[in-house]
């Protein structure tokens, strides 16, 4: 889907530089009408156009309001609209048969829409590069490109677009901000570039940013759906803090059975008195024995 999604997000960038050429390549009061004309054939959807302003005597020119609508089937209201195309140009290029020569293009806040059932179906961009291409190779497109008059475009810079990502992802659309693109002397080496030259040097610069940028939205989203997704899980398994149910108090313990006193023992008897013992008299006597020599 992403290298889709490139190609076809600078394929329809490249449609405000279709406006671009043909501002300068038809600078008559019509041309508000020649753009919406020529972009709804290039597209093969509505092409509206807001306001015009351009000074062939200054150089200076402006394009408001650049919407491209929506292929049937779709339900957004339009593919990608341009806030603003300013330019400038060298004012005597503009005399002659030689390239016009554009000093400054600036494509302002495009807003582009991807909308697509699933990831990997027909997108709108897809569907309305498809007819693009398809028209490319009528002999009325074959014809408007060899009389076409070529653009020499020293600084093209596409800056603050945006790309709303609506493939039915979890969350919901997806916005994806893209990076500022310049580009510098497109058709310099050619002597001039024709629309579809202008087209395939966007589609080159831009395919590769346009799918990091969303490549890298998509992946913090997901990761962002997930940590919020645990999030959850985990509020519903932890109680709130402050609301902690109350656990019911224990049950009160019976007191222990009191235990008896032991019985009081009776006093031992008292013994007799021992009588106090008998005097002995005194042994009798023994005779001494006769001292020696008697």
């Amino acid at each position: 889907m992403l290298k889709t999604l490139g190609l076809a997000v600078a394929t329809l960038l490249a449609v405000a530089a279709i406006a671009l050429w043909t501002l300068v390549a038809r600078f008559e009061p019509s041309i508000k009408s020649a753009i919406e004309t020529e972009g709804a054939f290039a597209t093969q959807t509505q092409v509206l156009v807001g306001s015009v302003e351009f000074s062939p005597l200054t150089g200076v020119g402006a394009l408001d309001g650049f919407t491209v609508g929506n292929p049937t089937g779709f339900s957004s209201p339009y593919a990608v609209v341009v806030d603003r195309i300013a330019l400038h140009v060298e004012s005597g290029s503009l005399l002659g048969g030689g390239p016009a020569i554009v000093d400054s293009a600036t494509i302002i806040a495009p807003q582009i829409t991807y909308e697509a059932q699933t990831p990997t179906a027909t997108s709108n961009l897809e569907t309305i590069k498809n007819k693009a291409q398809a028209y490319s190779g009528t002999a009325a497109a074959i014809q408007a490109r060899s009389n076409a008059r070529k653009v020499i475009i020293r600084n093209l810079t596409v800056m603050g677009g945006a790309l709303s990502l609506d493939v039915h992802l979890p969350g919901g659309a997806l916005t994806v901000p893209l990076p500022t693109l310049h580009l510098a002397n497109i058709g310099a080496t050619t002597n001039g570039a024709t629309p579809a030259e202008i087209i395939r040097a966007v589609c080159e610069a831009l395919a590769d940013e346009a799918k990091r940028a969303v490549a890298e939205a998509i992946a913090q989203k997901l990761k962002s759906d997930i940590a919020q997704k645990l999030k959850s899980v985990i509020s519903m398994l932890k109680p709130p803090l402050g609301k902690l149910p109350k656990l019911p108090s224990p049950p009160s313990l019976p007191s222990p059975p009191s235990i008896p006193s032991p019985p009081s023992l009776p006093s031992p008897p008292s013994m007799p008195s021992l009588s106090s013992p008998r005097s002995l008299p005194p042994p009798p006597g023994l005779p001494l024995p006769p001292p020696p020599g008697f």
